[in-house]
């Protein structure tokens, strides 16, 4: 394995990306933004949305703004509404009954609250479980087809409603370094096909589980002709924020009345007790990226931190590998009892996706053979 020099990314990263330094995508941005005038970011984002939403001014809607009601979809909205002083539509693809959980259901009301009209939908239910069962299997990934229900719902409302701009937070490729979503500008945002969640969206593993393709238009993410025929245009909003993070669109969500999951940070990973808290089984799959790739929640924390000045990257690796593993059993429990199948074998499929050189398999529970930030132990 190989880290970036100033975080903590490996080069196991889908996607990611190195400079001749040895540093990755998301440090090079946040390197040259601290010498950004961010009113004049703010400035040229207002006029690029100008353009767009212009002919709507008097509209009841200027634009969609995904949302799940977590602590960045919150702040986005607020934002939108707030510094662009434009009407939103908040679009909400939202899990099925037994996978949302309540403190998600609050959140999503708690944008209601807020005054914003949310349109919110969901996948079928039964359809929605075997998919999550059949990608487990397949692909090592709980959320695969949930990922690509989630973002494609939005586009496919914008094209039903003719709301031609979308508006999403942080740019995927400059801030979190996946760069197939690396657009023509730091605002593009058309390119989130080929992000690393999208560009395996291909349909057929689907026809698996469901032979009716008339349910599979809520996983397809409308092509780039699809989009451009319909005058649909997407833009990142997170390249206008000094402080986009998990730490600050925390606190400012919860003033607006976000509600946290809280707990143990060793049982979820999640140091702020904010991240994806409509559902528990994302906890799970955070563990399957680990195995995976050698890294999860907690070095993305971590490095957030490192990227703002506020610890060093010394300081990051405690707390990646404190918290990059964290996931209770009471979640894998839930899981294996929620897609019919025993925690043997949830341990023995998730061997069959483990990386091998980074993990010894021998035991139930995959070992890691390495230390955050310096690679395999010799």
């Amino acid at each position: 394995m190989k880290y970036c020099r100033n975080c903590l990314i490996p080069d196991t990263r889908p996607n990611g990306k190195f400079n001749s330094q040895g540093i990755c995508i998301p440090c090079q941005f946040s390197m040259q933004s601290k010498s950004v005038e961010y009113e004049e970011r703010l400035s040229e984002l207002k006029s690029i949305v100008r353009k767009f939403t212009y002919r709507n001014r008097k509209k009841r809607w200027q634009c969609i703004v995904g949302v799940s009601g977590g602590k960045d979809s919150t702040r986005q909205a607020l934002w939108v509404r707030e510094k662009l002083g434009i009407n939103p539509l908040l679009v909400s693809v939202v899990y099925p009954p037994r996978h949302i959980n309540q403190i998600g259901t609050e959140n999503i009301s708690n944008l209601i609250n807020l005054g914003f009209d949310t349109y919110v939908i969901g996948p079928a239910p039964r359809l929605s479980r075997e998919l999550l069962k059949e990608s487990f299997f397949r692909f090592g990934n709980l959320m695969k087809a949930t990922e690509m229900a989630l973002t494609s719902g939005v586009p496919r409302v914008a094209i039903q409603k003719k709301i031609n701009l979308i508006l999403w937070g942080e740019n995927m490729a400059l801030q979190v370094g996946d760069q197939g979503a690396l657009g023509e500008s730091i605002w593009d945002a058309n390119n989130l096909i080929n992000s690393n969640t999208i560009s395996g969206g291909d349909l057929s593993w689907y026809r698996s589980v469901v032979d009716n393709d008339s349910l599979l238009p809520m996983y397809k993410y409308p092509s780039l002709k699809e989009m451009k025929d319909n005058k649909v245009q997407t833009i990142f909003l997170g390249p206008a924020w000094p402080d986009w993070s998990a730490y600050s669109n925390s606190r400012l969500s919860i003033s607006y009345g976000f509600n946290i999951r809280g707990g143990d940070p060793y049982k979820t990973g999640d140091i702020h007790g904010t991240s994806m808290v409509d559902e528990d089984w994302f906890i799970v799959n955070m563990l399957l990226k680990f195995y995976k790739f050698g890294f999860s929640r907690g070095t993305e924390e971590a490095n957030d931190a490192i990227r703002a000045g506020k610890i060093s990257r010394e300081e990051g690796v405690e707390i990646a590998e404190k918290y990059d593993e964290g996931c209770d059993d009471i979640y894998i429990n839930s899981l294996c009892k929620y897609i019919d199948i025993t925690v043997d074998e949830f341990w023995e499929n998730i061997k069959k996706f483990a990386n091998p050189n980074l993990f010894d398999l021998s035991n139930q529970r995959p070992k890691k053979l390495f230390k955050v930030g310096y690679g395999l132990d010799q």
